[in-house]
């Protein structure tokens, strides 16, 4: 079905229309938010309105916009996104600094995302910090039918073989590279228009982008609404219960007060973050104006290019059309491995191999505000390495030299060792800085030497942790200290797992969409 590039009007209240009240006010237009907007009317729900800080004038996806160099342009450099902003200052630079922030528009990160549905990992949703409701719901059963995990999956899969392309695992497109055996990860992606090298990753967008306006629920009274350019400034509290949220017009400063029955913050972790200290500290159940638990994934990888010679055939024919394949690594390192084999504009093959593995949430990650008189409180994130962190760090670098070495071993080219020649803490290489020398015509990068780098923590942008259900929220994801008030996203993560945090987090708006119609 075409897909509109537009909400209808039908949908969008600008600043003027805010009402004075809605049912359920959900905060940040981002993939959370729009999913658990989707199912809230879905579900019938009568009062909706999502407030967005961005602008809601373009909402294709980043790769179906831009080719394929430009996009990654963008997902790597921030300065070449006009939607990207950090609200916060490190204090564990470069850590949440250079490549961290926010992309602030309608769609949020769902237009950048590359549509990778990886579960929570059962080691990790084993552990107590997981309530076993929230992981029944998840895994094994929800509703008395499919778990959730199962019904988002088929649904985002049936999604893309609409447009008649999949991504299931199958031997026949395995890559087995020593002891790895990669397949494509299960992704919710499909083609974008006519160019067949352009593609765009699921958005909840679609639900509204794709339907006919006069079927849609949304009408003067009832439905969902979405308002973009409004920046949520506070959550109004009386008695322990949110009751409304301030908000400020992004162009013209402007403020207006929105009652709400009910408040959802999925504003991205640190601003959801922010908005919670604020509400929590005034309503004296937050002794001091911080949170922690802050976590992003931790990542590391090298890239290294190749002679169309140095490889059989068959992998760069493969190579032409490109690779992203995946495989559990081991116990020990808690990540998963990723492999992406394309072509230089040159007609090289290159290789970039990655770890993505967990964190774990400690004291050391951490979202402190500045109390001032007027909203928003300035925020200031500082974050660390435990001793766990430090051993995957390692164990980590270990696989990634495995793999290395077997793939040298498996095509015949000679290996050399990998240099991580810095501390995770402190990268002199980054994924940006890595590919930025590739994209470079008189590279200094020769082939076969693989360069290394590490991902500074929080431009994964996967952060999560600081709203856990089980600590900071209940099971039904409302805030234990205030009533009426919820939130959705990686932020209510007990653990994050290696898995990439977006079908978690769609499956935990669907939950929410439930509780908050029952």
């Amino acid at each position: 079905m075409p897909q509109s590039t537009s909400l209808g009007p039908h949908l969008v209240r600008d600043w003027d229309e805010l009402p004075d009240r809605a049912d359920i006010l959900i905060v940040g237009g981002g993939l959370a938010g729009l999913e658990l907007a989707k199912h809230l009317e879905l579900a019938g729900a009568g009062d909706v309105l999502v407030v967005e800080a961005g602008a809601g004038d373009d909402l294709q996806h980043v790769y179906a916009a831009n080719d394929t160099a430009s996009a990654d342009r963008i997902w790597t450099d921030e300065q070449s996104d006009e939607y990207f902003v950090r609200l916060w200052n490190s204090a564990t630079e470069p850590h949440f600094a250079q490549g961290s922030g926010l992309r602030r528009r309608v769609g949020g990160r769902s237009l950048y995302w590359h549509g990778v549905l990886l579960p929570v990992e059962d080691w990790a949703l084993a552990d107590p910090a997981w309530p076993d409701s929230v992981v029944s719901d998840l895994a094994h059963s929800w509703q008395g039918g499919a778990s959730l995990y199962e019904r988002v999956r088929s649904e985002l899969m049936e999604w893309s073989q609409k447009a008649g392309t999949s991504t299931a695992a199958d031997d026949d497109t395995a890559l087995k590279v020593g002891r790895f055996r990669l397949v494509d990860p299960p992704r919710a992606v499909r083609p974008a228009g006519a160019d067949s090298l352009r593609w765009e990753a699921y958005s909840p967008l679609s639900h509204w982008l794709e339907s006919d306006p006069a079927a849609n629920s949304a009408g003067e009274d009832g439905g969902v609404h979405i308002t973009p350019d409004v920046e949520t400034v506070d959550v109004l509290t009386t008695q322990g219960r949110a009751e409304g949220v301030v908000v400020r017009h992004r162009v013209s400063g402007e403020e207006k007060r929105i009652a709400a029955g009910k408040v959802v913050l999925a504003a991205g972790t640190v601003e959801s973050s922010r908005l919670a200290i604020q509400a929590l500290h005034q309503a004296g159940k937050l002794d001091e104006s911080r949170l922690t638990g802050l976590v992003d994934h931790v990542v590391q990888g090298f890239n290294v290019t190749f002679t169309s010679e140095d490889l059989p055939e068959w992998l760069v024919s493969r190579a032409r059309q490109g690779i992203f394949s995946f495989t559990p690594g081991s116990g020990s390192s808690h990540s998963n491995l990723f492999v992406q084999l394309d072509l230089t504009t040159a007609g090289d093959p290159q290789l970039e191999v990655w770890a993505t593995g967990e964190q774990i949430r400690s004291a050391h990650g951490v979202v402190s505000c500045a109390p001032t008189e007027e909203g928003p409180w300035p925020v200031t994130i500082s974050t660390g390495l435990d001793s766990q962190d430090a051993l995957t760090v390692g164990a980590q670098r270990d696989e990634l030299q495995e793999f290395w070495s077997a793939w040298c071993a498996e095509f015949g080219l000679r290996s050399v060792p990998l240099e991580f020649d810095f501390s995770f803490t402190a990268p002199t290489r980054t994924l940006r800085s890595v590919r930025e020398l590739l994209r470079t015509e008189d590279r200094p990068l020769s082939h076969h030497q693989p360069v290394t780098w590490s991902s500074p923590l929080g431009t994964e942008e996967h952060e999560g942790g600081t709203l856990a259900i089980g600590d900071v929220l209940n099971e039904s994801q409302e805030f234990i200290g205030i009533a009426d008030l919820f939130a959705v996203g990686p932020a209510i993560f007990p653990r994050q797992g290696s898995a990439n945090p977006s079908l978690t987090s769609l499956a935990l708006s669907r939950r929410l969409a439930a509780i908050l119609t029952a």
